[in-house]
């Protein structure tokens, strides 16, 4: 079943919790490694402003791309196999939620090099996180960023002459990312293993959800991600 825009409900309902999940990812990747594991944009102008500063964050900055673009790389191979796009986006989220799932494990146990190898593992999981997002081709949800979220809210209102399509839809994820956000900045604070574990959750509930057989409870999710 799909909206009258054209998305599949429960994809909506699952790129929504994977934001969350990605505001939790990136604050406590910031807080706590210093760089952004899945938001490249200010990944790259932190280490503008470290190469400036000679400060050593620079290293974890290309470690974090070159894993990102790893992830996409096997993400795009992996939603380009003979599957329906709900079932090619619940698989890799049901992987990505795994590989996150193992970072707090790796991050509970405190390997030798631990913040380089969660930074590692977090990065290549936001490169096939942002692939299955990319896949679901919902209007400004391709990236689980705020600006074009926020850009479509001023952009298609009635003041700007538009009919304020997807209005519920941009307004979720925007409220999704700041949540998941403060989520992993107070739960990071007092475990960091904790905090990546509850994003693992969030992203398998996400992937789950995609593969659930239809059913009548899930019927309400059309009308809910309509406008």
């Amino acid at each position: 079943m799909s909206t009258r825009a054209g998305h599949d409900p429960r994809l909506v309902i699952s790129i929504i919790l994977v934001t969350m999940a990605m505001g939790m990812l990136d604050a406590i990747s910031l807080l706590h490694l210093k760089i952004f594991a899945g938001y490249m944009t200010a990944t790259v102008l932190l280490m503008a402003v470290h190469i400036a500063t000679s400060e050593s964050v620079v290293l974890s900055g290309f470690e974090a791309i070159g894993l990102y673009l790893l992830g996409a790389l096997t993400g795009g191979r992996l939603v380009r196999r003979d599957r329906t796009v709900r079932l090619a986006v619940g698989d890799v989220l049901l992987v990505v939620g795994t590989i996150v799932g193992l970072t707090a494990l790796e991050w509970a146990a405190q390997p030798p090099g631990c913040t380089y190898i969660t930074l590692g593992l977090l990065a290549f999981a936001m490169g096939l996180q942002t692939s299955a997002t990319r896949h679901a081709k919902v209007a400004d949800m391709s990236l689980p960023a705020a600006t074009m979220l926020l850009h479509g809210l001023a952009h298609n209102s009635t003041f700007a002459g538009g009919t304020n399509p997807g209005t519920w839809r941009r307004l979720a994820a925007i409220s999704s990312l700041f949540v998941g956000a403060v989520i992993g900045t107070l739960t990071s604070s007092h475990s960091i293993s904790l905090a990546i574990a509850i994003a693992a959750g969030t992203i398998l509930t996400a992937g789950a959800l995609l593969h659930v057989r239809e059913h009548k409870l899930l019927a309400h999710l059309d009308r809910i991600t309509v406008h």
